[in-house]
């Protein structure tokens, strides 16, 4: 019933588009001049974009009423985005999500899509993907936030595997002093705001500072406990390890609280001549989240503790652009965790040169280099003389150097193709890893653009799956000198997850205030890996051991789907953007287990089957939809996702459950402002304001509305 009433209001909203209407202040020519910059690395037009992609900008994302940058991500076509506990979301590009179906954890993570800022990669180097929390900018910095569907390691490197989601921050445009600042409190002790400050000195410097914070409460005072398959009050939590553990204090300190997070940042500007720029950044996070992340003995929601620093410098010299990048912080998985300890600091170095060569008019080359080391160290926190185990147990050090080209050519006046390919060499895989894309725009007109697009992108290498060192030996109660064996290996010799694409799109402008966009695409992934369990040596007792091993297994997904958008502007008081995309993913060759036969004899790696992918929904999609009149805006973005069936480790232990049966859900959200002045506007933010108390993700929060009142400033 919810994905045919999402069909109907995409359908009403294009007939209503295809009415004309009178003239307005703004032609459609104008409005649809929205430029991209991260498809090929120069600013061009959306519309011309050779790729799909979207730019979804800081008016946008304020008249939504969004309240953090993943829900911001809803306003996109083509990503999924769900909430787990009060502003803590799972995000994924198109799916391709938890493949390998009985995960434990952070398996099912989005490690495939590559987030930046600014162009400075910020995802996690131990298990791969992006922690959102720990992101030290919030949207009081954001000026727009493009998105790229599809491979694309070939122009950002390794992980823009499902695509590449770049933050743009803002830069200080008028002279003298700039300020903004947003907060907003409301139910659910939700507390969110950010300030920042700037001032252009002259044409050649400025600089700005920001502050931000976020503090929620949890929807929930239940957690799924894995031991009765049921939803308990956190005091009654036990372990289902077979020791019947109550729930440490540490995790019951902080059971009500979801969010809450600080964070601080600087940024300089500097114009030293005509055609050169420094832009240097800087700044800090701490936060703690509970989210589905990594598995602990008692349920799925873990309690997790971040700190974060960066320095980021980057310059232009006329064609020449250079960037280096410094990170350090700590990461705290799964407080209340004993064994093993997930604690660790690291530090990661990132860098790269490109050179835009333009030839002529019609051909430019772009070469690059590229460096990227990540040291990780829990070697602080491992006190082995008390028993404390860490996840590595020791320093280690990974290092990825890369070579690309692409080139863009103007064949014709209509004919434009674009080429690049990109060679990875990383230390562990002592691999080199090749990727491509090819992709081609072809003007029937003015008003028409058909474009198509093959490539193959990998993933990176992380630390976690290639050194993980978990070794621990327990003692079986009532059986003398019995012991079992607790073990977690790495693999350094795995293969690197890929995947391959080729996509159809065609945009049309119909009117002059009306874009359509209609993208096909087919992507393929391979080299797909997973902890597997083996059997443990003597004299270990093996049925009481966790005896588990990273390897690469023989699985294959196949995903082919449509995404549709359009964007219609008939006047300058009203703007509509419906989006939706439909997709199927099945798994050939997929393992009934990731055990080995002598583990289990039925649910093992040998025993395989085609499975639909029914993690990520079929459809899913939203309309935005923002009506202005003189001080007054209203803005509403429902956002749908269909029906999902979630695994787990815990789908394999208990086939019975239904925990894991996910029901669509229309998520209706709105915001009504008002301009008191100029430069000061008051709002009522209502998110999930039809109070649907439906669960998005397995063993997280029933999640239901959230209705807030905030003031904006800005001069």
């Amino acid at each position: 019933m919810r994905s045919f009433l999402l069909l109907l209001l995409f359908s009403l909203c294009t007939k209503v588009m295809a009415q004309e209407l009178d003239p307005y202040e703004t032609t459609m020519e104008e409005l649809m001049q929205i430029e991209i910059y991260s498809v090929s690395k120069k600013t061009e037009s959306l519309f011309d974009a050779p790729l799909s992609s979207s730019t979804l900008t800081s008016d946008e994302i304020i008249n939504s009423g969004a309240t953090s940058i993943p829900e911001a991500l809803r306003l996109i076509p083509g990503l999924i985005v769900r909430e787990q506990a009060n502003g803590t979301y799972d995000v994924h590009l198109r799916g391709f999500d938890n493949l390998t179906r009985y995960s434990r954890g952070a398996d099912a993570a989005n490690h495939i899509t590559l987030i930046m800022i600014d162009d400075r990669p910020v995802f996690n180097n131990n298990q791969g993907g992006v922690y959102w929390e720990t992101i030290p900018i919030n949207l009081i910095d954001i000026d727009r936030i493009e998105v790229i569907r599809g491979p694309s390691a070939p122009l950002y490197g390794p992980n823009a595997v499902a695509g590449v989601i770049n933050i743009i921050t803002k830069k200080i445009e008028k002279d003298g002093l700039t300020v903004n600042a947003d907060v907003r409190a409301g139910t659910h002790r939700t507390q969110i705001g950010g300030i920042g400050a700037g001032y252009k000195f002259n044409d050649k410097i400025s600089a700005y500072v920001s502050g931000n914070y976020e503090i929620r409460d949890r929807y929930d005072d239940l957690y799924f406990e894995y031991t009765s398959d049921s939803y308990k009050p956190v005091s009654e939590l036990i372990s289902f390890d077979g020791l019947q553990q109550p729930v440490p204090e540490a995790f019951l300190s902080d059971y009500k609280r979801s969010i809450d997070k600080h964070g601080v940042n600087l940024f300089l500007n500097y114009n030293p001549v005509d055609d050169m720029n420094i832009r240097f950044q800087s700044g800090m996070q701490k936060s703690q989240v509970q989210k589905v992340y990594i598995t602990n003995d008692w349920a799925p929601l873990s309690s997790s503790e971040y700190e974060t620093k960066y320095l980021n410098l980057s310059t232009t010299k006329g064609n020449l652009k250079g960037r280096v990048s410094y990170v350090n912080g700590k990461d705290h998985f799964s407080k209340g965790m004993s064994f093993p300890l997930l604690k660790y600091k690291y530090e990661t170095l990132d860098a790269s040169v490109e050179y835009n060569w333009i030839l002529n008019d019609d051909l430019s080359i772009r070469p690059g280099a590229f460096y990227q080391s990540a040291t990780y160290s829990d070697k602080d926190y491992v006190l082995p003389q008390s028993g404390v185990v860490g996840v590595l147990n020791a320093k280690q050090t990974m290092t990825n150097s890369a070579l690309s080209m692409s080139v863009d050519y103007n064949l014709t006046e209509s004919l434009r193709l674009i080429g690049g390919t990109r060679l990875d060499k990383f230390s562990s895989p002592d691999d080199i890893y090749v990727a491509y894309q090819l992709s081609g725009t072809y003007h029937m007109n003015e008003n028409n653009v058909v474009r198509a697009v093959y490539s193959k992108s990998n993933s990176g290498s992380f630390i976690g799956p290639n050194y993980a060192n978990i070794y621990g030996e327990v003692s079986i109660p009532n059986v003398p000198e019995a012991k079992a064996l607790i073990s977690y290996s790495g693999n350094k010799d795995m293969k690197l997850f890929q995947i391959r694409m080729m996509e159809l799109g065609f945009r049309s402008k119909i009117m002059r205030n009306l874009e359509f966009d209609v993208e096909l695409f087919r992507q393929t992934g391979k080299d797909i890996y997973f902890m597997l369990q083996g059997k443990a040596p003597e004299p270990y007792i093996a049925e009481a051991s966790q005896y588990f091993y990273f390897q690469n297994i023989d699985a294959e997904a196949i995903q082919n789907g449509i995404t549709l958008s359009a964007n219609y502007v008939p006047n300058n008081k009203l703007q509509v953007k419906p989006f939706i995309t439909w997709q199927k993913t099945e798994v050939e060759d997929m393992p009934a287990g990731f055990n080995t036969e002598a583990v289990d004899p039925v649910n093992n790696i040998n025993n395989t089957a085609t499975v639909s992918n029914d993690q990520t929904p079929s459809l899913f999609g939203g309309i935005y939809v923002n009506y202005k009149f003189k001080q007054l805006n209203v803005n509403l973005n429902p956002y749908y996702m269909s029906r999902q069936h979630q695994y787990s480790f815990y789908s394999l232990m208990n086939p019975a459950t239904t925990s894991g049966e996910i029901d669509s859900k229309f998520i209706l959200n709105a915001k009504i402002s008002y301009d008191i002045t100029k430069n000061i506007n008051l709002y009522i933010n209502a998110r999930n304001a039809l109070n649907d108390q439906s669960r998005e993700f397995m063993g997280a929060d029933e999640n239901g509305a959230l209705l807030l009142g905030g003031l904006r400033v800005a001069f």
